[in-house]
């Protein structure tokens, strides 16, 4: 079978841990809702088939892929702090527990891109004490197209958390730059002192590997126009506030890696972090909830800024 094939059927036993989906059923039906039992079925043949050597039916891959999905969640950051995993997902991420404490100097390095009017865009992270990274589409929007800017255009909240004080808007300043093919920027901020002991993200330049631990820390938005099922379930009513959403790499292509965190609009330039090292692996561009997300890689990353540091 294809190597598609094989990655799912690495991905369900890593995700449900090689036990019968049935296991799982109070999550899967909270989260998918009345055709939870049908989903749940069907995701169950498709793994007995891919486990058999068979290939399944197009209808049993689409439910296993969904399957799969009610296994990542979103958690919140609160004060600087994320919480424990749930018992039926801990056992996926063994790594949670030490990335929960690495990533403390880091999480209010990652910023939500807010118009000045207060709309929030996108997400950022400092990639040193006043540069910037977000994505090219995230600029277009602030800028309106023009790919230019000046103080009083946009800004970007390191600290909104839910339910947690926040800080001073820091002001973006000026575009440092835009990579021409691929959807990445460099933005500056306006110089700043902060008075804890955040630290600028580190790029990891190694090439991904299938079914490596990764988070996507950023600010999901609400859109119930591209993604109106089973949003709720995992985001609740708290959208624009700082999430860490753990996942896998499910695959790379050329500059671009693919992963299965959970995502909405507004992650849009969120840093995709190893959880073993707690470093910057891919820059999170474009996805659809309950779909392949993609990022664009480490190294890509690395040697468009590298230069302007």
């Amino acid at each position: 079978m294809s190597d598609y094939y094989d990655s799912l059927r690495e991905r369900a036993e890593r995700a449900f841990q090689q036990n019968p989906i049935a296991n799982f059923q109070n999550r899967v039906r909270a989260i998918i809702g009345p055709a939870a039992a049908q989903v749940q079925e069907a995701a169950q043949e498709a793994i007995d088939a891919l486990n058999n050597g068979d290939k399944p039916t197009p209808m049993q891959l689409a439910a296993l892929e969904l399957a799969i999905r009610t296994m990542r969640p979103a958690p919140l950051s609160k004060n600087r702090e994320l919480p424990d995993l749930e018992p039926d997902i801990a056992s996926n991420f063994a790594d949670w527990e030490d990335f929960r404490g690495s990533v403390k100097p880091f999480l209010y390095s990652i910023g939500r891109i807010d118009m000045i009017s207060g709309k929030g865009v996108g997400t950022g992270f400092l990639i040193s004490d006043n540069l910037l990274v977000t994505n090219k589409h995230v600029l277009d929007v602030i800028s309106y197209g023009t790919n230019l800017l000046q103080k009083g255009q946009a800004i970007v909240r390191f600290r909104e958390e839910y339910n947690s004080p926040t800080e001073k808007a820091v002001g973006i300043i000026g575009v440092v730059a835009v990579h021409p093919t691929l959807d990445m920027s460099l933005l500056r901020i306006e110089d700043r002192t902060f008075e804890d002991e955040r630290r600028p993200l580190t790029i990891d330049t190694e090439e991904m590997k299938r079914g490596q631990a990764v988070v996507a820390v950023g600010y999901p938005f609400e859109d119930k126009v591209r993604n109106p099922l089973f949003v709720s379930a995992l985001f609740g009513d708290r959208f624009g506030v700082k999430r860490a959403a753990p996942g896998e790499i499910i695959g790379a292509s050329g500059q671009a890696i693919f992963h299965d965190c959970s995502t909405l609009g507004g992650n849009s330039g969120s840093p995709i972090l190893s959880m073993d090292k707690t470093r910057v692996v891919g820059v999170h561009c474009e996805g659809i909830f309950m779909y392949r997300n993609e990022a664009v890689n480490g190294q890509s990353l690395s040697d468009f800024v590298n230069p302007h540091l």
